[in-house]
């Protein structure tokens, strides 16, 4: 498993970027590494979410990996899960269930002496940058990353020229299909509700949600990895 690993990790480094045989070995690699017992676990009801953004993240970073023990997949393993962790805690953040303070306080020794994670970082003196400035400039990075991707995605949902959205829809209504729920879920400014949209298609609310849960998602978040893939 361990050469393996390490000959497939080195056959992507060969390959130019976006070439077909790069997807393939990038593809043989998925197929090992989405197996590893040791792969970040959660209750969640939207894991799928997180780890499916997860995999997206290590096709576009996998050839940046480099192991820190003498075991591949090991490293591999925690790579991924210290990815994998922080996606799970935007689950819970979204939920309004997960909140961490910097100022809360800890106490971390039996004089019951108080201090807080703040007080825990490391000397950042030698480091001009602020640690508020540091996340500014990071969300300021992460916003435009997403307003980028959002348009590319947007317009693929508006024109469908392959009709891949269009053609993803229930057996006996064409017009409940993936390319108007998405626009009315995701485009339309406000978004529709299932309600309203379950009513206009003579449908029940549980068909549409389970349908754009199950069927649509998945297909966007594989069109939006397909962008990234081919950019």
């Amino acid at each position: 498993m361990e050469e393996q690993l390490q000959a497939l990790l080195d056959e992507l480094r060969c390959y130019p970027e976006h070439s077909l045989e790069k997807r393939k070995a990038l593809n043989r690699l998925l197929i090992i590494i989405q197996q590893f017992p040791g792969i970040y676990k959660s209750s969640h009801q939207d894991y799928p979410e997180a780890l499916n953004k997860t995999w997206e993240w290590v096709c576009k970073k996998i050839c940046d990996f480099q192991p820190h023990s003498s075991s591949v997949q090991q490293s591999l393993t925690q790579w991924i899960n210290g990815y994998l962790k922080w996606r799970i805690k935007d689950l819970y953040a979204a939920d309004g269930k997960y909140t961490i303070s910097l100022d809360k306080p800890l106490n971390i020794n039996d004089d019951n002496d108080k201090v807080s994670m703040l007080d825990m970082l490391p000397d950042m003196r030698w480091q001009s940058t602020t640690l508020n400035l540091l996340d500014l400039k990071i969300a300021q990075m992460q916003k435009r990353d997403r307003e980028y991707w959002g348009e590319r995605i947007k317009r693929y949902i508006e024109e469908d020229k392959t009709g891949k959205l269009k053609n993803c829809h229930l057996k006996k209504n064409p017009d409940c299909n993936c390319q108007q729920l998405a626009m009315r879920l995701l485009l339309y400014q406000p978004p529709h509700k299932i309600a309203d949209i379950a009513r206009q298609l003579n449908s029940s609310n549980q068909t549409i949600y389970s349908h754009w849960k199950r069927k649509c998602l998945p297909l966007l978040r594989e069109i939006g990895t397909n962008l990234e893939l081919d950019q």
